[in-house]
């Protein structure tokens, strides 16, 4: 009996890890898309731009994320989840890496595409990988905790 109870905690404590890790994930991706609108002022200025074009910019991303998220889901599931879940954040990584390096708005533009390519797949990839891991009794409460992502980045990520 002492057995089960041990192997319980255990399997316990690696769910509560995955959950973690997931979130995370969801926090980076979430941050990395409400990062832009406060940050609109110092992006016209930098890159003398209009607020027409900034609204493309910030909509990029999630018309991006939308698309590709979508069309993503057919083809998803042919692939293993970690795997999958690996290459669409280096993808999302990378992405991001070249916003950061971007010197002019129209390679900020494709870099938001491509970076809201990847975390549109990202966000499908981490809710099936929390329906794969996790069992029904407990799933409940291992989505909350992931889509309590979305709260923690608007409210503490952006001012961090």
């Amino acid at each position: 009996m002492n057995q089960e109870i041990l192997d319980e905690k255990a399997i316990l404590r690696k769910e509560r890890l995955y959950v973690i890790i997931l979130a995370a994930i969801q926090v980076v991706h979430i941050m990395d898309f409400v990062i832009m609108m406060p940050l609109g002022p110092q992006f016209i200025r930098a890159f003398q731009i209009t607020t027409t074009q900034f609204s493309f910019l910030v909509a990029s991303y999630t018309i991006s994320a939308g698309v590709i998220g979508f069309m993503g889901a057919l083809y998803a599931d042919h692939f293993d989840r970690k795997k999958f879940l690996l290459f669409n954040f280096t993808g999302f990584i990378v992405g991001t890496f070249m916003c950061a390096i971007a010197p002019g708005y129209v390679s900020l533009m494709i870099a938001r595409i491509i970076a809201g390519a990847f975390g549109g797949i990202l966000n499908a990839c981490v809710l099936s990988i929390v329906s794969d891991l996790i069992p029904f009794q407990r799933r409940g409460n291992a989505m909350g905790v992931i889509m309590s992502s979305f709260s923690i980045s608007s409210v503490i990520g952006v001012p961090v």
